[in-house]
């Protein structure tokens, strides 16, 4: 029998899955004219079931947002016009990680990335655009690329995502798959760069902590920073029953970022930068273990 909290967090993340969406095809994540995942790869990354994801998408055709082809997939039509809109001037917008992608690959023939996050999902989905730019666009690719992520260890035990139920692992279980999954996806990335003439370079190291933020870190010039805010919900495992399990969850997407700069006239600005920065450095030279491959 489904408990009135499983509703609840699964009513709540109806909404979240939804405003996720509709944020990833404002902030270019989904294009218009893209096509979103599958469906079931889409459900089972978002932690729902796919009667839920297909109501989301549903109500995002409604909208007009989405055009659903039968047999094809969900395809972007258009971006959303009301809140959720990139602002358009650029100083009172919160920071978007896919802008500032797009800048660090064109402001340098050399990118360079440190990143520590859950995942690297978010990342990945940026860096497919960027090559997909290179390969089906035809626009001029970088000289260089590196790329550091710093991601928890595998072993070591998470404050979240985690079952409530202390004993249940089926939640740890699914956040090692889709760890597993986007480091090996990005080594796929970082070789179709290296297909088209790029010096391209991916080291991955674990860290025996659960992030409490997310960071990214850009060509040595700009700082990327957002906390992680852990909620009760509901996840759908990815099972033929698809199961609810009642959970300690975070949606990084949602995470408020925040800038920094390496040459702000703010000096506080700047020390903040350098602050984010160097604790990467040093999580990276200390606490960072390549205990395991990526393949």
């Amino acid at each position: 029998m489904t408990s009135s909290a499983q509703k609840e967090g699964a009513g709540r993340r109806f909404l979240q899955v939804a405003e996720l969406l509709r944020k990833g095809i404002a902030d270019g994540t989904y294009p218009v004219g893209s096509a979103l995942p599958g469906g079931r790869e889409l459900a089972a990354g978002l932690g729902v079931s796919r009667d839920t994801l297909r109501g989301v998408l549903n109500q995002l055709a409604d909208e007009g947002l989405l055009e659903i082809r039968h047999g094809s997939g969900s395809y972007v039509r258009a971006v959303p016009s009301g809140p959720t809109k990139a602002v358009v001037d650029e100083a009172a917008a919160p920071p978007a990680l896919g802008s500032w992608i797009d800048r660090a690959f064109q402001e340098t023939g050399e990118v360079g990335l440190d990143v520590f996050t859950l995942t690297s999902e978010t990342l990945y989905g940026h860096l497919k655009r960027q090559a997909e730019r290179v390969i089906v666009e035809k626009k001029a690719p970088p000289r260089a690329l590196r790329i550091r992520m710093l991601v928890p260890s595998e072993d070591h035990p998470l404050a979240y995502p985690r079952a409530v139920d202390p004993d249940d692992v089926r939640i740890h279980r699914r956040w090692r798959t889709m760890a597993r999954r986007y480091a090996r996806e990005m080594g796929q990335l970082v070789a179709q760069f290296e297909g088209r003439g790029v010096d391209a370079r991916l080291e991955v190291k674990r860290v025996p902590l659960t992030p409490t933020f997310k960071l990214y870190v850009l060509n040595e010039q700009h700082v990327l920073y957002g906390t992680y805010l852990p909620e009760r919900t509901v996840i759908t495992l990815d099972d033929e029953e698809e199961t609810q399990v009642e959970a300690v969850d975070v949606l990084g997407a949602f995470s408020k970022l925040h800038y920094f700069h390496s040459r702000s006239v703010d000096p506080r600005e700047v020390a903040l930068f350098e602050e984010k920065r160097d604790w990467f450095q040093s999580a990276w030279n200390v606490l960072g273990s390549t205990g395991r491959r990526e393949k």
